[in-house]
């Protein structure tokens, strides 16, 4: 096989690597920005748990439960919206973060093949340096 087709292999690999990680990254902030509207529609219904203000004419044991049995809701609704969500959504932050280093990585070795398409412009001089590119690249890629 040529320097010419390893280097159109190299490219096929980056673009499709690429592709790939954006594609992920898109799906993963949709999914982010899905939970952060849950969430914030969770803390909107979470008002409506303490409603209405009870009267002071509610007294007794039946008033008692009711009243804590609605703040015990109130207490897990909270939990969720505050806890569950945010730990969620930094999960898939840290997610989206490895990513794009990955994709910053990739951005990279795409430099070096243009550096090596270059090279093989250059003619039968640059072959050697340009099988040290290609090497380089297959390492980092494969």
């Amino acid at each position: 096989m040529g320097f010419s087709e390893m280097l159109n292999q190299i490219h096929g690999a980056i673009s499709y690597q690429s592709s790939e990680l954006n594609d992920q990254i898109n799906r993963l902030q949709r999914a982010k920005q899905q939970i952060e509207h849950e969430q914030t529609e969770c803390m909107n219904e979470m008002r409506k748990i303490l409603d209405p203000e009870l009267d002071h004419l509610w007294k007794g044991s039946r008033a008692d439960d009711f009243h804590e049995d609605r703040n015990e809701a109130y207490k897990v609704m909270r939990n969720i919206a505050d806890e569950d969500y945010d730990a969620y959504k930094q999960r898939i932050q840290w997610k989206i973060n490895s990513l794009e280093i990955d994709r910053t990585v990739l951005n990279a070795v795409s430099g070096l093949a243009h550096e090596a398409d270059k090279l093989l412009a250059v003619g039968e001089d640059a072959f050697e340096e340009l099988g040290n590119r290609i090497d380089d690249l297959k390492r980092r890629l494969f």
